[in-house]
């Protein structure tokens, strides 16, 4: 077919016929529109598939039906309706209710729809199926929670033994190192600075396990503010590597504070670690937004690496140099990841080697994307 052939339709069909029955048929989504009030005027077959209600149950009643008991259904639909009013939509996942009273977990995005000169008289919603996918993400986080919970005990009873390995090491040091011969002060320095090194990484994998353990829902933080703290706690090693650090004007969002400035912290700390000795170290932090997602920059100037490893360095004790070469556990970008898809966001790596490094996270604009501790963003942006 070329692209002036014409879709052949019955003689009683319309385009605008054919659009409506489209809609209507549709099972694999709920989709419905309602007034400025909030009352149901549409309905397609796949509100009956998937929650329940003929046709006469459903029409003429409020939008406000379908939510649980736990919720103000109406308070819930007129802060949709409101946001979807001032922004042009709004989304919400959350638990509803089926007409059989059994539940369902489940994706809504609102429209808001007006006429040709701008005034609001209604919203559309298109709402789907998630609860196989919650189902899922509720045994995976059973999971996590539990081999974080290990993690969290396995490391935090590792700190005594390492203390009294330290502090033998230091009456070692102070009281016999005069009697030792060179292979005797040899394994002395092996052994403090192996107690050194499992100290790191103990305190690392602490960390680690604690990004899913803080699960306060924090109100909108600034991330200038946060970069800020982030820079602050870095200023003598931004001092000794006669830094540059620039930044865009930086949005704010609903996150966890600490983790934020963990991130950055965490990130800028990387471009200092990975710098070019004859070249003086230059990071800048840039934002925009794009569609339900903040996408975060963070470029620096650095040696960079070879675009094929850049997956794997967000996995945890992942090392593309040698210990000798630059130190570190290979924990710190492996944090870096569940802080992000902590919120509901993903972190992706652009590099050449000898050419710097790009680190790209997306964070949820407040409103627009899934809340944070749902599942994470992994494909769209």
């Amino acid at each position: 077919m070329n692209d002036t052939a014409q879709l052949a339709l019955p003689g009683w069909a319309t385009n605008n016929e054919l659009y409506r029955i489209q809609v209507r048929e549709v099972t694999q989504y709920a989709m419905f529109t309602l007034d400025a009030a909030g009352t149901i005027l549409s309905w397609n077959a796949g509100v009956e598939k998937i929650l329940g209600y003929a046709e006469a149950d459903w029409l003429g009643k409020h939008a406000s039906i379908i939510f649980t008991s736990d919720d103000n259904g109406r308070d819930i639909c007129q802060a949709e309706m409101n946001m979807a009013a001032e922004k042009g939509f709004s989304s919400d996942i959350r638990w509803h209710l089926r007409k059989d009273g059994s539940e369902i977990f489940g994706q809504g995005c609102m429209t808001a729809l007006r006429d040709a000169s701008g005034r609001l008289f209604g919203f559309s919603k298109i709402f789907s199926d998630e609860t196989e996918n919650k189902k899922l993400q509720d045994s995976l986080t059973e999971s996590n929670a539990a081999l974080e919970q290990f993690a969290y005990v396995a490391s935090h009873d590792l700190q005594e033994p390492l203390r009294t390995i330290s502090s033998y090491a230091e009456v070692l040091e102070r009281q016999h190192r005069a009697n030792l011969n060179e292979e005797g002060r040899r394994v002395l320095d092996l052994m403090r600075q192996s107690a050194k090194r499992m100290s790191a990484l103990v305190q690392n994998l602490l960390l680690y396990a604690r990004v899913q353990t803080e699960r306060d829902r924090p109100a909108s933080s600034s991330l200038d503010e946060v970069l800020e703290t982030a820079l602050s706690q870095l200023k003598i090693a931004i001092e000794e590597c006669d830094v540059i650090v620039t930044h865009d004007p930086l949005p704010e969002i609903p996150a966890d504070q600490g983790q934020m400035v963990r991130l950055f912290q965490n990130l800028v700390g990387n471009a200092l670690k990975y710098r070019k000795t004859d070249l003086r170290p230059e990071v800048h932090v840039s934002a925009r937004e794009d569609g339900a997602y903040w996408i975060l920059s963070v470029r620096d100037n650095g040696i960079g690496f070879d675009q094929q490893d850049a997956a794997k360095i967000f996995m945890p004790f992942t090392r593309l140099h040698s210990r000798n070469e630059f130190p570190g556990t290979g924990v710190g970008l492996a944090i870096c990841r569940r802080i992000v898809e902590n919120h509901g966001g993903r972190i992706w790596a652009d590099s050449k080697a000898g050419e710097g490094a790009t680190f790209h996270f997306s964070l949820p604009v407040e409103g627009r994307a899934p809340s944070r501790y749902t599942k994470p963003v992994t494909q769209g942006l």
